[in-house]
């Protein structure tokens, strides 16, 4: 029924079928804000513009091997998992420091982990990226082919499918015989109502009455009391659409909430249950043979944590949705337990003593120290400083990864899936301590800006 009242309305306010043809002439005779060869895109490998192959390929490996080729990249230590004979190559060249021709890199295009083996080659020898961007997916050189990269994943999927129309972001794309062309949205919307056109993306099942490929070309309509009509209905449902989308949205959040707040209380009774069990070990600990009492102390050490989660969990979910409250303490007292904790060292130009959320920071300090520990180079050092009413706490390691690939960075192989499930949960924890988490590089630097204050004296 909605269906048929949209083409009922677009039939009875339209005169004439707008010229798309006009439009073409328009935006062939505009200079567009930037242009690439279609040929040049037709000489890369498919795989290299394929969105998914950003991704993990698991119908081409296990998820077992995956993620044991994922733990064992950041090792580099015997045993090896069994992997083919090029991939195991590759991985020992990583590990190794040998150098590979370009030549190798044209034969082997995309990584079982996601991305090209260009990208991952060049984590380890950034001096080879000049010969090393042909290889290079179009997502890891997004300033290439006129911006082709920034494509979203629907849209990159319908140019290899031979669209010749795209509409990205506000841009236009249009390919014009030889090149794909480049529009702003400064730029194609008065051409396109000069030739009478109204253009939205076009998602499939939509009515449309003038379809360029995944761009829906509208007639404007010639009657001003028809278009604000139009205009109020459209108005109307899309408020309508928006409530219903957002109370959904209120209802699900309470259900996961209540249930979260269930399966927390109900932690606490066996949490305590195992402290009382610890409590008696202690007592008698000198009667535990020697293994047994490097057993109590994992045992003990593993209670606390969950004792300290269950509290910090229900905070985090309790109904205010405020965190822990901060705590008054001396900067460099609290740096020196967590440099310690981690074996780094750590630069402070000056001590203070500032109300900082304890629990939730430690808990993204570690995080970023376990990455560096992992994935990073040596040196891993924390530079901490405090101005105008922001701390700021940044990991530096001698990596070089580049500040784009942080967006990159969450994709997830799992429960072991290391740096991306680590910084989506440090970007979580500092978006809801009103901070931020940035990357800068190369070298690799994570930082973590907070706003607190500073306790006088």
């Amino acid at each position: 029924m909605p269906r048929l009242l949209a083409l009922f309305l677009i039939a009875i306010s339209l005169h004439a079928r707008a010229d798309v043809a006009a439009l073409q002439a328009s935006l062939r005779a505009a200079r567009p804000q930037a242009e690439t060869a279609v040929a040049a895109l037709q000489q890369l490998d498919a795989a290299l513009l394929r969105p998914d192959s950003l991704y993990p390929a698991l119908g081409q490996l296990p998820l077992a091997e995956l993620q044991a080729l994922y733990r064992h990249r950041g090792q580099c230590r015997a045993p090896w998992p069994a992997l083919p004979a090029d991939l195991q190559r590759f991985e020992r060249a990583l590990c190794g420091g040998e150098t590979l021709p370009p030549e190798w890199f044209a034969v082997h295009s995309i990584h079982p982990l996601g991305g090209s083996y260009a990208w991952h080659y060049l984590q380890r020898h950034p001096g080879s990226a000049s010969a090393l961007q042909p290889y290079l997916h179009v997502r890891e050189r997004p300033a290439a082919f006129a911006g082709i990269g920034k494509l979203g994943d629907d849209s990159l999927a319908a140019l290899l499918s031979g669209e010749r129309w795209l509409l990205d972001g506000g841009e236009l794309w249009w390919r014009d015989g030889i090149s794909w062309r480049r529009y702003g949205a400064e730029q194609w919307r008065p051409l396109a109502e000069a030739a009478g056109l109204a253009l939205s993306p076009l998602a499939d099942g939509d009515a449309c009455p003038q379809p360029l490929g995944r761009i829906c070309a509208q007639p404007l309509p010639p009657s001003p009391w028809w278009w604000r009509a139009l205009a109020g209905l459209s108005l109307s449902a899309l408020a309508g659409a928006l409530a219903y989308g957002w109370l959904q949205r209120r209802r699900l959040e309470r259900e996961r909430r209540f249930v979260l707040q269930m399966l927390t209380h109900e932690l606490r009774t066996p949490i305590a249950g195992l402290g009382n069990v610890v409590e008696d070990f202690r007592a008698g600990f000198d009667q535990l043979p020697a293994v047994a009492q490097q057993g109590f102390g994992r045992l003990a050490d593993g209670v606390l944590r969950l004792r300290q989660l269950a509290d910090a969990s229900r905070h985090y979910l309790a109904v205010d949705s405020r965190l822990e409250a901060p705590q008054p303490l001396p900067l460099s007292e609290w740096l020196d337990s967590v440099a310690e904790r981690h074996g780094v060292a750590y630069c402070l130009d000056q001590d203070r003593n500032l109300n900082l959320p304890v629990y939730w920071l430690g808990l993204c300090l570690d995080n970023l120290l376990r990455n560096a520990r992992q994935h990073g180079q040596a040196p891993v050092r924390i530079l901490a400083g405090w101005e105008k009413g922001r701390l700021r706490l940044a990991v530096n390691d001698g990596g070089a990864l580049p500040r784009y690939r942080l967006s990159l960075l969450r994709r997830e192989l799992g429960a072991n899936a290391g740096m991306g499930l680590g910084l989506a949960i440090v970007r979580r924890v500092m978006n809801r301590l009103g901070g931020r988490l940035t990357l800068e590089g190369p070298p690799t630097t994570f930082t973590l800006e907070l706003p607190c204050d500073d306790i006088a004296d």
